[in-house]
């Protein structure tokens, strides 16, 4: 092990096993089934580290994207999947993962995750990027690498039951609850793609942000039948609210969603979230994953009126060119003026350049 990982790494109490024994390299075609067997037993393992993940940013932004995996006796003890983003505009970068909130090195032992996280260091260097992201959930072996105070992840324990939990929201988030389940909304598992994606695109162009293609929902669906679920809110015929969510192991994610501004006084979203929590819970999983939300935004004060477990995100930056850790994030100050200037653009307009514009946004 060379002395980059070692510098990376803070003192920790467990030894090091023997590196000899430790091999790294890039999964190969037809691997992919080792690496996500590994992936789905591992404690750190997340959805978006499965190969599936890979192939569907691959097909819909363009993105090469290649999978360290650490291996130990023919065994695969940790796995680094890593997406290359070319852009003319912020300059090219390395993250683990693009699409996801969740990503980095997902391995068994320190020396697994030592080996890979300078393998990684090493790749950036050869591609000569500006740096490389890994948006760690978790960082099982605190590194010196420097990181960004932006995100955090909420999480709620749904063991408890229907009952018990709408009991234990706060007072005005139970009240919004309550009021949405009088409102006449019926949840429902029959949107349609083509309803879903509409109510989406609507939202994230009120939030000023452009909107990813229907193709990464389509190949999202396709590539994790039995990972994904399409779940909605009508009031009569109308479809006023959406959400895809993921699931991986015990854990339910929201992942993306939206309702129509026009319906906000019956607090759909409070009802569909809501609904979900109930529902995943009489279906027996554990946790329900809020997802990740920036600090100072609408998504982030609205999560936390939920009352639920509030995690910082360690993300970490391995410098390579750039001189500091980047700030790519709608909420700097920077990009306020595009953000506006995106709100006021004919919707229809939105439709058709965001999904050109969003393959060169590195954050994403």
């Amino acid at each position: 092990m060379s002395g980059t990982a070692q510098a990376n790494c803070a003192e920790a109490s467990e030894p090091l096993r023997d590196p000899a024994n430790l091999e790294i390299r890039q999964l190969e075609a037809g691997e992919e089934h080792a690496g996500d067997r590994f992936v789905e037993t591992s404690p750190t393992g997340t959805l978006f580290h499965l190969s599936a993940w890979r192939a569907v940013v691959e097909g819909v932004l363009k993105r090469q994207c290649v999978c360290l995996a650490a291996r130990r006796g023919g065994r695969i003890t940790g796995v680094f999947p890593i997406g290359l983003i070319r852009s003319r505009l912020f300059g090219d970068s390395m993250v683990s993962l693009p699409l996801a909130v969740y990503g980095g090195i997902c391995a068994d032992d320190r020396e697994s995750y030592l080996g890979l996280l300078e393998a990684g260091q090493d790749l950036a260097r050869q591609r000569g990027v500006q740096y490389l992201e890994m948006r760690n959930r978790t960082e099982p072996y605190a590194t010196t690498l420097p990181g960004r105070d932006l995100y955090v992840t909420f999480t709620q324990d749904l063991s408890a039951g229907p009952d018990r939990l709408l009991a234990g929201l706060p007072r005005d988030t139970r009240y919004m609850v309550r009021k949405s389940l009088k409102a006449g909304l019926e949840w429902t598992e029959d949107l349609s793609l083509a309803e879903f994606y509409e109510i989406y695109a609507r939202s994230v162009h009120r939030l000023g942000t452009p909107v990813f293609p229907r193709a990464l929902f389509e190949r999202l669906r396709a590539a994790f039948p039995h990972h994904s679920r399409i779940f909605g809110v009508r009031k009569g015929k109308a479809a006023i609210a959406g959400v895809l969510c993921l699931y991986f192991n015990d854990q339910v994610l929201p992942y993306y969603g939206g309702s129509l501004a026009e319906y906000a006084k019956d607090a759909p979203n409070n009802f569909m979230y809501w609904s979900l929590m109930a529902q995943s819970s009489r279906e027996g999983y554990r946790t329900f994953d809020f997802g990740r939300s920036k600090r100072g935004t609408g998504s982030f004060q609205f999560k936390s009126s939920w009352s639920m477990q509030v995690s910082e995100l360690p993300y970490r930056y391995h410098l390579v060119r750039a001189q500091q850790v980047p700030h790519l994030s709608p909420v700097d100050r920077k990009f306020q003026l595009a953000v506006s200037a995106w709100k006021r653009l004919p919707f229809s307009w939105t439709r058709i350049v965001g999904p050109r514009v969003i393959r060169w946004i590195p954050s994403v």
